[in-house]
C-alpha cells in the first residue's frame, strides 16, 4: 500500500462577527447580546507570534539527487529512536500543531514556524537526520548539510540509515549502486578493472558473500542470512539481487537461483511480515514465487525451479510508470524510457488473500510501478512489510564502471517509497 503524499497542515481560525459599532441598544438586545465594556485591569490579547519561513532541499547522501516526499518538521525535542532491527513502522506520529511539510518532486520544501530554537527533522523511511536550528523571522534558507540524508548511522549526532543487507549476486551489483547513492562504502576495482565493493569496505551496509577465493567477509554466509531469523531480523531492508547460472549447454534453464533449504520460506516471510522490506531482481525471482506465491506469475514458469529464466536480456521500452516516479525523474532532467538486462518476464500480477499489518486476512493487490509490454517492476504488502521485484538489473552489468543509469536512479526512488510507513502519518 503506497502512502499518499501529505500537503502541509494549515490551521484556520475564525471568530464571530460582532454587530456594527453604531447598532442601537435595542437591536443588540433583540439578538440576545449585551454590550460588554472592556475591563482595563485585565490584559488583552498577547503579541502576534513572529514567524519564519524555512526553505531548503532534501537530497540523497551523495549530495545532489533530490528526495521527493520526505517528511520535514520542527519540534522542541528530538524524535524517539528508530529501532535497530526489523520493526513494524505503521506511521510517523507527529504531535498536534507541529509545523511540518513534505518535499516536492525536486526535493524542495517551504515550512512556516514560529521563531525560536527547535530540532529540524528530515525523514524518509528509516533515513533520518535531526539537527538543531534557530528559526528567525522572515525567509530563511536551511543549509544543505542539515537536510542531506545521512550516509551512515550515527545516532549520537542525529543520523539514521536503514539497516541494509545485500546477498551478493552474480549479475546485479546492487552494492555498487548503494555506494554511488552515497552510502558510506569504498569502490575499488577487481583484476579485470571492473568496479566492486568488498564486504570489509562497506560500513554503511552489510554484504553477505565474497567476490573471490581470497576475500574474507565480516559477516556470516549468505545461507545464514536467509535461514536464521536472528540474523535477518537485524535489518530493515534485504536485497537478493540477480544470481545463478545457465546450464544444459547454455539453455535457459537456470541453476543456483533459489536456496531450497526448508527454513528459507518461513525466515523470509516472517521477516517481511514483521516489517522488513525485501528487494529481489531478475533471476532471483524464485524468492518471490516460492515465498509469496500467487501474486505474480512469470512467463514460461512451471513447477521446476528456474523455469522462468530466459535468454535475451535485451533493452525494453517503457510504456507506463508511476506518476510520482516520472515527475521525480523529470525534475532531474531524466526519464526512464527503457530498462536493460531483463532476463525474466512477468506474465501477470493479481490480487489474492494475504495478511494486513495486524496479521489479519486481507486482499492484497500488487502495485505496478513500471510497465513495458508487461509489468517489469511490482511490489506487494505482506503483513507490516513489503516485497519489491524487478525483472531487470538495478544497474546493467555492462555499466558497472559508469554513472548510475535511470533504472538505478528509479530504484532509489522505489526503495524509499516502499520503505515509508505503511499507514498515513498520525497528527496528534
Amino acid at each position: 500500500m503506497r502512502i499518499p503524499t501529505l500537503a502541509p497542515l494549515v490551521l484556520f481560525f475564525s471568530s464571530l462577527a460582532l454587530p456594527a459599532c453604531n447598532a442601537d441598544r435595542e437591536s443588540v438586545d433583540e439578538i440576545g447580546m449585551t454590550p460588554v465594556t472592556p475591563d482595563p485591569t485585565k490584559p488583552g490579547p498577547g503579541p502576534i507570534p513572529k514567524v519564519g519561513r524555512l526553505s531548503g532541499k532534501v537530497v540523497a547522501p551523495e549530495g545532489t539527487i533530490p528526495i521527493s516526499g520526505a517528511l520535514v518538521y520542527v519540534a522542541t525535542a528530538p524524535p524517539a529512536a528508530i529501532p535497530d532491527g526489523v520493526y513494524c513502522d505503521k506511521c510517523v506520529h507527529i504531535p498536534d500543531g507541529t509545523p511540518h511539510t513534505t518535499t516536492k518532486s525536486d526535493g524542495t520544501f517551504e515550512l512556516d514556524a514560529s521563531t525560536g530554537s527547535y530540532y529540524l527533522v528530515v525523514q524518509k523511511g528509516a533515513f533520518r537526520r535531526v539537527r538543531q536550528i534557530s528559526v528567525m523571522e522572515g525567509p530563511q534558507q536551511v543549509p544543505i548539510d542539515k537536510t542531506k540524508l545521512p550516509n551512515i548511522t550515527d545516532k549520537a549526532n542525529g543520523d539514521d540509515v536503514p539497516k541494509i543487507a545485500v546477498m551478493l549476486g552474480a549479475w546485479d551489483p546492487i552494492e555498487l549502486v548503494l555506494a554511488r547513492m552515497g552510502l558510506k562504502a569504498t569502490i575499488t576495482k577487481d583484476l579485470l578493472g571492473r568496479a566492486q565493493v568488498l564486504g570489509k569496505d562497506a560500513p554503511a551496509f552489510a554484504i553477505y558473500g565474497v567476490h573471490g577465493l581470497f576475500e574474507t567477509s565480516p559477516h556470516p554466509s549468505p545461507v545464514t542470512l536467509i535461514t536464521d531469523p536472528k540474523e535477518i531480523s537485524k535489518y530493515h531492508i534485504v536485497f537478493l539481487p540477480c544470481s545463478g547460472g545457465i546450464n544444459d549447454m547454455g539453455a535457459t534453464k537456470c541453476s543456483g537461483v533459489y536456496n531450497s533449504d526448508s527454513r528459507v520460506k518461513k525466515t523470509i516471510a516472517d521477516f517481511v511480515a514483521q516489517g522488513g522490506r525485501l528487494y529481489v531482481s531478475d533471476w532471483s525471482y524464485e524468492y518471490v514465487r516460492q515465498v509469496f506465491p500467487g501474486y505474480v506469475t512469470w512467463s514460461g514458469e512451471n513447477s521446476q525451479i528456474g523455469s522462468a529464466c530466459m535468454g535475451g536480456g535485451g533493452e525494453q521500452s517503457v510504456r507506463n510508470q508511476d506518476a510520482g516516479l516520472s515527475a521525480w525523474l523529470t525534475a532531474q532532467g531524466k526519464s526512464l524510457s527503457s530498462v536493460k538486462d531483463a532476463w525474466t518476464a512477468i506474465g501477470s500480477v493479481q490480487e489474492k488473500l494475504g495478511i494486513d499489518a495486524d496479521g489479519k486476512p486481507a486482499k492484497v493487490k500488487p502495485k505496478v510501478w513500471v510497465e513495458a509490454s508487461a509489468p517489469v517492476t511490482t511490489s506487494l504488502q505482506h503483513g507490516c512489510g513489503r516485497v519489491m521485484y524487478t525483472t531487470y538489473h538495478t544497474q546493467p552489468t555492462s555499466e558497472v564502471n559508469g554513472a548510475l543509469e535511470p533504472q538505478a536512479l528509479a530504484l532509489l526512488y522505489l526503495i524509499l517509497e516502499v520503505g515509508v510507513c505503511i499507514d498515513p502519518q498520525v497528527i496528534g
